[in-house]
């Protein structure tokens, strides 16, 4: 497969042809290759920015003057296609992998052997970076593990990606490959898997999660694999938590979250990571579309504990989860005090979501308040000073900053003798 030098066949060229123009892509696509019936809508223009890149340019020159076909494949066509911006730049190559590192690193590239022994490495073109893979055709495949061969077409490496939307390429040129209608699948926001389902999910579970994270990102909710996601559903243990929290992240910060965690959970695929789900018990299923930040959804979702011990979140985000566990029960007025007009609306929402509470409170104005009470102003060796302190600052609060020195301490005191 070294230096293939022959030209792309017909088969290959479903998009037809393309052309450039002004930054933009020009794609008008043979209608009887692709499936389309209406040929009015077959001329279409996408812009690719990432073609214009200047390490994008050097790095491809490198592969022409070496004879190696390659085409941006992926996410990132996908996403310029609709308008979002991708860093996550993959590249496929017709060319054994391991000559491609060979001769990029003798051209000065950065090279990293990531997956070398699987076909894929990563390449740091002035600080760009690339994922570049040899095409690839599955032979035989056991959940994760896949016996995986070379290949000398795009379309047979097309065919062991996971959904159409994902097996779009594109060339240099701006020329566009579409093997199984993708282009039309994201203009109709349809989600759908390339040849068997059953077989595509048998292959990696985790595709189970990469489904309804994009049917949540292309608003697809037509659950069409739900009796199949059944069947599979026990399967998703043998996942890492990572690769199962980089979806679910994804899952919950789009703007189908509710409909499509619906789906999931009933299809089964958190009953071997979660005991419980808390969201369709205790308040209704929309409240994820007006949820505000992740660790929030997070929060009234799934039990605490449970997400503190196994979903591995970073230091920020168990930050932020403690600090709704702590003032959870806490007045809205202490929250205020204590974390800010920000924090106070995220707990506003949080009691509203789970226990229909809609309690209104309105932000002080001008300068936050000062507890008048110190250490130094209670008598020495005065027992439970710490949390006589915290008592009386919680009760400052709740009665709105209105109690001077001397009533918070005749509080304190009256408590001390009280216990």
């Amino acid at each position: 497969m070294n230096n293939p030098s022959s030209k792309p066949s017909e088969s290959e060229l479903v998009a037809g042809n393309t052309e450039r123009r002004n930054g933009a892509y020009s794609s008008v696509r043979d209608a009887s290759s692709t499936g389309l019936t209406n040929q009015q809508s077959d001329s279409e223009e996408f812009h690719f920015p990432f073609l214009d890149y200047p390490e994008t340019v050097k790095l491809f020159n490198i592969l022409r003057r070496n004879g190696i076909d390659a085409r941006f494949v992926g996410g990132c066509v996908r996403d310029a296609i609709l308008g979002i911006k991708s860093e996550d730049l993959d590249i496929a190559v017709r060319y054994d992998i391991t000559h491609v590192y060979t001769i990029l690193e003798y051209s000065g590239v950065q090279c990293i052997p990531t997956g070398l022994k699987y076909g894929s490495i990563t390449v740091f073109v002035d600080g760009r970076r690339f994922e570049l893979t040899t095409l690839r055709v599955d032979r035989e495949c056991f959940g994760r593990d896949c016996v995986i061969a070379e290949s000398s077409s795009f379309e047979e490496d097309a065919k062991r990606r996971d959904f159409t939307v994902n097996a779009l390429y594109v060339d240099m040129t701006g020329k566009l490959f579409d093997y199984f209608n993708g282009i039309q699948d994201l203009k109709n926001g349809i989600v759908r898997f390339i040849g068997d389902p059953l077989s595509r999910i048998n292959e990696d579970y985790l595709r189970i999660f990469r489904y309804y994270r994009f049917c949540a990102v292309l608003g697809d909710l037509s659950n069409r694999y739900d009796a199949i996601i059944k069947q599979t559903a026990q399967h998703v243990s043998k996942l890492s938590i990572e690769r199962i929290r980089k979806e679910l992240f994804v899952m919950l910060t789009s703007k189908c979250a509710s409909k499509i965690m619906e789906f999931a959970v009933n299809a089964g695929i958190f009953d071997s990571i979660f005991t419980k789900i808390n969201a369709w018990r205790n308040f209704e299923m929309d409240v994820l579309a007006d949820a505000g930040n992740l660790e929030m959804k997070l929060f009234l979702l799934f039990e605490y504990d449970e997400l503190m011990h196994k979903l591995r979140l970073t230091k920020i985000q168990k930050e932020k989860l403690k600090d709704y566990k702590k003032y959870e029960d806490e007045s809205l007025m202490y929250c205020f005090y204590k974390k800010g007009p920000d924090f106070l609306r995220e707990m506003q929402s949080i009691r509203r979501f789970k226990y229909g509470e809609d309690e209104v409170f309105e932000v002080p104005s001008g300068e936050s308040p000062i507890f008048p009470v110190k250490f130094e102003d209670l008598p020495a060796g005065f027992k439970n000073a710490s949390k006589s302190l915290r008592d009386c600052e919680k009760w400052w609060v709740n009665h709105g900053f209105n109690k001077n020195k001397e009533e918070c301490l005749e509080y304190i005191f009256t408590q001390s003798d009280e216990h």
